[in-house]
């Protein structure tokens, strides 16, 4: 009888498109491992959830759908918020974990499996009475916002690359659209279906959802751990048969709206009755004033935010400036006074940024600094401090590099990388880089002697030939 089951086996991976040698190696390995743990994180609906401790959700039926014939037992396990989600993967407490997008971080844990749905992000916010939010929009039109999210989520890092933004990542949904509630944050982003099934069960007075557009991670894939590359393979032969009738059927029963971009004017119409927002509200004069009133206090705060962001942030690069690394550095000095530790600045200047503006104009001087702005605070630490400090000058606070020997070796890999050409307007243009570095307290136990030290030390590299890196003496 084991012997007929197991033959039987055999001829269904067959039929699902392996080849004999890989049908063999699928039927031993399903053997020896008849359950999957698939993760069920919160806040994932309509994708998926429980229901009177069932499992259901879109996610569920294409999983169910894209395994059928295939002897596999699925355990739905609550996994909790989406990072901790995320954490049992990598630590193999569950096999699978679906609506995952990839990224190189989670490459090193997970095996994906080939697309099985591509997802939209949208923008929830929140507006006035009569007003109206963009369909689409891109990630530029962000900036200047304190932007809401899921703790976990791909989109983040390109979220924290918008300048004169704040990201706010959020352990759930639900907090995070309460904090846009009270003005907290700006807007909040998730994945359209999931944001659209949040509004409808619990509504939010006026609020707006538009498609964020060229943001990464829309494209889904089950996760799957990195040793169980037999299920990515059944896996991906159920998504190669899957036909667009079935794709579309668990869609409709799922989402009520279209999913894809270029909306008619009745689908848009249909998603905005859809999302459960309070539309129609209470026409009376305390109504009309408390309107007014909390949109001059929000006009009011984000003119605030924007003063306050002006007086410590160079406008050309978006890094922080004289007045902000005086306070961070004025804050490191009294930390690593109390543990009586060390720390390290570092005093940068471009060699060659002259005759640049010289021969090309500032115009391209200007995009040199933009683009050298960008290469530091991604070569550094999300602790470290990025300041223009003037021209073509930068100051780099390492607050956590405590010995001679690291800060030297982060300044190398900032000539190195500073060194590369830049691309501006088709032109291809060479600047280099000269950097002096002082320790505290060995250099100096306040501000302006660090600082005169790093910037004696940095005219040592450029007296030595410049492109190098001298140590304060």
């Amino acid at each position: 009888m084991k012997h007929q089951w197991r033959s039987l086996l055999a001829f269904m991976l067959l039929l699902f498109g392996l080849n004999a040698h890989a049908a063999n190696e699928a039927n031993d390995w399903l053997v020896e491992h008849p359950e999957i743990r698939v993760g069920v994180p919160e806040d994932l609906k309509p994708l998926i959830s429980f229901d009177q401790d069932k499992a259901v959700g879109f996610d569920v039926d294409m999983l169910t759908a894209i395994t059928q014939g295939v002897p596999l037992d699925f355990v739905w396990v609550p996994c909790g918020s989406w990072s901790d989600c995320l954490s049992a993967l990598q630590q193999r407490q569950i096999d699978v974990l679906p609506s995952m997008s990839f990224s190189t971080d989670r490459a090193a844990y997970t095996s994906f499996t080939q697309r099985y749905w591509t997802m939209p992000w949208a923008v929830l916010s929140i507006h006035e009475v009569g007003e109206q939010g963009p369909r689409e929009l891109k990630a530029e039109q962000l900036r200047g916002q304190r932007i809401g999210v899921t703790q976990g989520y791909s989109v983040i890092p390109m979220l924290q690359h918008i300048q004169q933004t704040e990201v706010v990542e959020f352990k759930t949904l639900p907090r995070g659209i309460d904090a846009l509630a009270r003005d907290a944050i700006d807007v909040y982003i998730d994945s359209l279906p999931i944001l659209v099934d949040e509004l409808q069960q619990r509504p939010v007075a006026n609020a707006d959802l538009s498609v964020l557009t060229g943001a990464p991670g829309e494209d889904l894939f089950f996760g799957v751990r990195s040793d169980y590359q037999p299920l990515v393979v059944i896996f991906n032969q159920g998504i190669e048969k899957l036909t667009e009738l079935e794709r579309q059927r668990i869609r409709r029963k799922w989402y009520g709206y279209e999913l894809q971009r270029g909306w008619s004017d009745q689908e848009l119409l249909s998603l905005g009755l859809k999302v459960g927002s309070v539309v129609i509200l209470l026409v009376a004069g305390v109504a009309y004033w408390n309107s007014r009133l909390r949109r001059e206090v929000k006009l009011r705060k984000s003119a605030e935010r924007r003063i306050r962001y002006v007086a410590t942030h160079d406008e050309l690069t978006g890094l922080p400036n004289r007045n902000l690394l005086s306070d961070r550095l004025e804050q490191a000095i009294l930390q690593h006074q109390r543990g009586n530790k060390a720390f390290s600045m570092m005093f940068l200047d471009l060699d060659g940024f002259k005759a640049i503006n010289d021969d090309f104009g500032h115009e391209y001087g200007d995009e040199i600094l933009i683009h050298a702005a960008q290469r530091l605070t991604g070569l550094l630490r999300k602790s470290d401090t990025v300041c223009r400090y003037g021209g073509d000058e930068f100051v780099v606070l390492l607050p956590s590099t405590n010995n001679t020997n690291a800060a030297l070796a982060v300044a190398r890999k900032l000539v190195v990388h500073l060194a590369r050409p830049y691309k501006i307007k088709g032109e291809s243009l060479d600047v280099s880089v000269s950097i002096g570095v002082a320790m505290f307290p060995q250099h100096g136990t306040d501000e302006q002697t660090l600082l005169r030290s790093a910037d004696k030390a940095m005219y040592a590299a450029k007296a030595a030939g410049k492109n190098d890196v001298r140590l304060a003496g």
